[in-house]
């Protein structure tokens, strides 16, 4: 077990940035920089303060649009659903009907957190078959992981993924039906580019988006044109493009090219590579000072980063451990941006505890978490729960050698059906989300 806390407590951010990127060699791809957006709870709290929904309704699918990029904190357990939900009704609570529309949004996150709850592992496979009879091949093309496809409009939203490790959901889904359904890639090779790059990246919504996209989660499979493309990006790519756009096309003419034949028209383009595995260094290791004996301990996962956790509050007396999993970011390793707003979150939170030992682990999850509650002579391990499987999993590892105490987390609504259909889900549970039956018409897209 690798003790990494003490060091980097006290830190000045790009201090620390460097004693991360030193910590965790082979974790991730590429040169060590961070991305425009800081992690944390304040940063989060910050963010949906300032947030007007104002205009969300009508320019939500513009990639200018009034949306509220709250999405990494949401992921990461830095702002909850419900207190998200909470403050934006209490904002809106003479005009309740301007709110509706992004409560609906809103919603989807728990629908796919559901999802995930339902099929666990199984999420990372089809759901359903596809409604179309065209092949995928595994590997990721190699002008895709260049972002140099030349294509003015997927070069740019894979730059923006590189870089800031955000992507509007229009851009997503764009992307996610270019490499689908016109490269004829898997799209567990999308989602895989997905967690690795977006600062949300998560099991939850991002494969059940991929699939959706696909249709093995859909009655149909997701796909745009170039005039769709132009109108919600405000012709930021297809205004000085020159290339011959494989996007123009009626959409009955694409349906026919994309989905009547065997093959995706364009499938032999560029080579399709396994990820090169990033160069690993011997990683920078250092011991904490000897921690003082603690009856339990709480684990804070990457999806449970507030001091609003239930696990938490319930246990201010208790050892807090945050584990990196090493071997997961080896086989999948993380954009820096992501691992560096993470870390955000965890400096940010164990500065604000009152718990008398706080430790960083890098190991596996599991492993460390005994040993640490071994040092300490802790009998119990305390955790919010999660539907990603990898939670789940620690903490069945842990009720091997210790009690286990889970603590539920944060959910929008009560459904205990199968989620398959997100307009059934919202036909359901919209009373509890708005706290009100919502008027009929609307429709589902996301």
């Amino acid at each position: 077990m690798n003790w990494h806390w003490s060091p980097a407590l006290d830190m000045a951010p790009a201090e620390r940035d460097r004693f991360l990127a030193d910590a965790l060699p082979g974790c991730y791809p590429g040169e060590p920089v961070r991305g425009p957006a800081p992690g944390g709870r304040s940063a989060a709290l910050k963010h949906l303060a300032g947030y007007d929904l104002a205009d969300y309704g009508r320019s939500r699918n513009f990639t200018a649009g009034a949306v509220s990029r709250l999405s990494p904190y949401l992921r990461h357990g830095m702002v909850s659903v419900t207190e998200v939900r909470d403050a934006i009704k209490t904002r809106y609570a003479t005009e309740p009907a301007r709110s509706e529309e992004f409560l609906r949004q809103l919603a989807w996150r728990d629908f796919f957190d559901k999802v995930l709850d339902w099929h666990g592992r199984g999420l990372d496979d089809n759901l359903e078959n596809a409604k179309h009879p065209v092949e995928r091949v595994r590997g990721l093309p190699a002008d895709v992981a260049a972002g140099s496809t030349g294509l003015p409009c997927m070069d740019g939203i894979l730059h923006q993924l590189f870089d800031d490790g955000y992507l509007h959901n229009h851009q997503r889904l764009w992307f996610a039906a270019y490499l689908c359904h016109y490269r004829g890639v898997s799209w567990k090779e999308g989602a895989r580019l997905f967690r690795q790059y977006l600062l949300d990246g998560d099991v939850a919504s991002n494969n059940s988006s991929w699939q959706w996209v696909e249709s093995t989660f859909a009655s149909k499979p997701y796909f745009m044109n170039q005039e769709n493309i132009d109108k919600f990006s405000g012709g930021e790519y297809c205004r000085t493009c020159r290339v011959v756009c494989p996007f123009r096309a009626s959409y009955d003419d694409l349906q026919e090219k994309l989905f009547n034949a065997r093959r995706a028209p364009l499938q032999m383009v560029g080579r399709h590579e396994p990820p090169k595995p990033p160069v690993v260094r011997d990683p920078v290791r250092t011991v904490a000072p000897a921690a003082v004996p603690c009856a339990s301990v709480v684990w804070v996962h990457d999806a449970a980063m507030s001091p609003d956790d239930a696990a938490l509050k319930a246990n201010p007396t208790a050892a807090v451990v945050f584990a990196f999993d090493e071997r997961s970011l080896r086989r999948e390793p993380w954009a820096f941006h992501r691992l560096a707003f993470v870390f955000d979150g965890v400096v940010e939170l164990m500065r604000g505890l009152p718990n008398p030992v706080k430790l960083v682990t890098i190991g596996d999850p599991a492993t460390d978490l005994a040993a640490a509650a071994k040092q300490l002579g802790a009998a119990t391990v305390h955790a919010t729960d999660h539907p990603n499987p990898w939670v789940r999993e620690t903490t069945a590892t842990l009720r091997k050698s210790f009690a286990v105490t889970d603590y539920a987390r944060p959910v929008l609504a009560e459904y205990t059906e199968e989620p398959r259909r997100f307009s059934r889900y919202w036909d359901k549970s919209a009373g509890q989300v708005l706290g009100y039956a919502p008027k009929g018409g609307k429709k589902f897209q996301k």
